[in-house]
């Protein structure tokens, strides 16, 4: 497994190699401590199946790096740690595709916990984010009969497509094809909705986007 590491700062780097050579038998860690060097080793083709990635650097930020063509061609699942917690923009991160986001304060077993989830192919989001988001959900509806668009509702344009489409039962493959996404970003997509929504699965999501006429029945 080869993992990079997108830190400015060394000892943060060095405290976490450890923890992340508890994942596999056999895991080569790459490291960057700016965002140049980073660009630097996505562009060397070096393999990878995972980017870590802090979000506040000085010149380049995370979620502009989350926009290389390494990342974005290749789905490299991207994960957020930092010691961001607006919860807005933790949203935003996982909005723009990252696969999930690790707080720095987490234990080494949180964080170990949290790595596996998504190499599972889950998105991971601390408990504590999403009890947040679900207290200051963005949803908001000032006449039920104008909340269906996007920009009344909290939810991204590309969120309001996805939201759409599942109203229709589809799959998060068959969206991926319509939409011309990948199943992770459509998943991230999904993720974000229920949130927005306070929805704890697909079938609450479009009822609730219902009730608030978000979607037509």
């Amino acid at each position: 497994m080869q993992i990079l590491i997108v830190d400015d700062h060394p000892l943060f780097i060095d405290g976490i190699r450890h923890f992340i050579n508890l994942l596999d038998d056999d895991v080569e860690i790459m490291e960057a401590t700016s965002a140049d060097e980073a660009v630097r080793k996505l562009d060397s083709g070096a393999p990878l199946d995972l980017l870590l990635l802090d979000l506040h650097m000085p010149g380049l930020d995370g979620l502009a790096i989350m926009q290389h063509k390494r990342v974005r061609n290749t789905c490299l699942p991207v994960i957020i740690i930092s010691g961001e917690d607006d919860p807005h923009a933790i949203n935003s991160v996982i909005a723009a595709g990252a696969m999930g986001f690790i707080p720095k304060s987490y234990s080494g077993k949180k964080l170990l916990g949290a790595l596996r989830t998504v190499m599972e192919g889950e998105i991971f989001m601390p408990d504590e984010i999403c009890n947040q988001f679900q207290r200051q959900s963005p949803l908001r509806v000032d006449d039920e009969h104008d909340c269906d668009a996007p920009g009344n509702s909290g939810i991204t344009k590309r969120q309001y497509e996805v939201l759409k489409l599942l109203a229709c039962g589809y799959s998060n493959k068959q969206i991926s094809g319509m939409l011309f996404l990948t199943e992770n970003t459509v998943k991230v997509h999904v993720s974000a909705l229920l949130r927005a929504l306070g929805a704890a699965n697909r079938t609450e999501c479009v009822s609730i986007a219902r009730r608030h006429g978000l979607i037509q029945e």
